[in-house]
């Protein structure tokens, strides 16, 4: 036991040398959520409006492409109607410099909760698992800003996986580091 307190301070002296290249930035989006095969109309579309936040935590550099944690949050609602959730996983971006225009795709995995006033005049709701895959665009306006445009594909389990929920959000990006 001895010898693992000496690796692993080996091991943290070894890693503190590198320079720290981690950029952490957050992002406000404005979003529109449409739950489609809803049961509470059938086969009508709904649209619920709300916002998307989040914050990424950029990794390393594999080639041209930079890995990613995105944390992300969605609060869409309309009257008597709402789907809030918090997913987590990776991001994959290429950023293109010469145009200062960043294309990602990421896969997410968490859990949202779904609240209806519309199930015969009771309030229903209900807490399940979901997985997200969003593609976006994030366009470089100055150091520390983006404006970004976010599609969102997710597959939400409650209620027998009735819901797949497609969010389409603008919004801007806040570096906290100069680029």
């Amino acid at each position: 036991m001895k010898y693992g307190w000496v690796i692993l301070l080996l091991l943290a002296a070894g890693f503190s040398a590198k320079k720290a290249e981690a950029q952490v930035e957050v992002y406000g989006n404005f979003s529109v959520t449409d739950l489609t095969e809803s049961p509470t109309t059938g086969t009508f579309t709904d649209l619920l409006y709300g916002a998307t936040t989040g914050l990424v935590i950029d990794g390393p550099t594999w080639h041209h492409m930079l890995i990613s944690a995105d944390i992300q949050g969605r609060f869409v609602r309309k009257s008597g109607e709402s789907l809030n959730g918090v997913a987590a996983g990776p991001r994959f971006s290429f950023p293109l410099k010469k145009h200062g225009v960043t294309l990602y795709g990421e896969f997410l995995v968490g859990f949202a909760r779904y609240n209806t006033n519309y199930v015969a005049g009771q309030i229903g709701s209900t807490t399940d698992s979901q997985i997200q895959v969003n593609p976006g665009i994030s366009k470089r306006v100055s150091p520390r800003w983006d404006i970004s445009a976010q599609y969102s594909y997710s597959q939400y389990y409650a209620l027998g996986g009735a819901y797949n929920p497609k969010t389409f959000s603008v919004g801007a990006v806040l570096h906290f580091v100069k680029r």
